[in-house]
């Protein structure tokens, strides 16, 4: 009897935003949840972020768009989870899109009904 595995497209996905407010950094994750993670730093004519938990050693980018994709292409999900789980939601008004933004995905680790059952760690 053959086991069960998860197809390779059935990996879990999460949708992430990242946008710049001012000298602020909000996250917003696939629920709509937006929270507070970090600055907008700005460098001369060069821009950079600082994220206010673990903060990574990032070059300063030519626009703030690419500040924000070079810091979204180093956080995990399990990172931005824990950010989400912790913070508690900002307020926004006004229109989210119309402020520099990205948009990507990361993968979720599977539930552990997809894997083989085992604990991560052995103590």
């Amino acid at each position: 009897m053959a086991s069960k595995q998860p197809a390779a497209s059935a990996a879990l996905q999460a949708m992430f935003k990242l946008f710049a407010h001012g000298d602020r950094v909000l996250a917003q994750n696939s629920d709509g949840k937006l929270i507070d993670i970090g600055a907008v730093e700005t460098k001369g004519d060069r821009y950079a972020v600082r994220l206010d938990v673990d903060p990574l050693d990032l070059q300063p980018s030519q626009s703030v768009e690419a500040a924000l994709r070079a810091v979204s292409s180093q956080l995990t999900f399990d990172y931005l989870d824990g950010l989400f789980t912790s913070e508690g939601p900002v307020e926004f008004h006004g229109d989210l899109h119309a402020l520099p933004h990205v948009e990507w995905r990361l993968d979720e680790p599977l539930p552990r009904e997809f894997t083989d059952g085992r604990p991560p760690h052995i103590f």
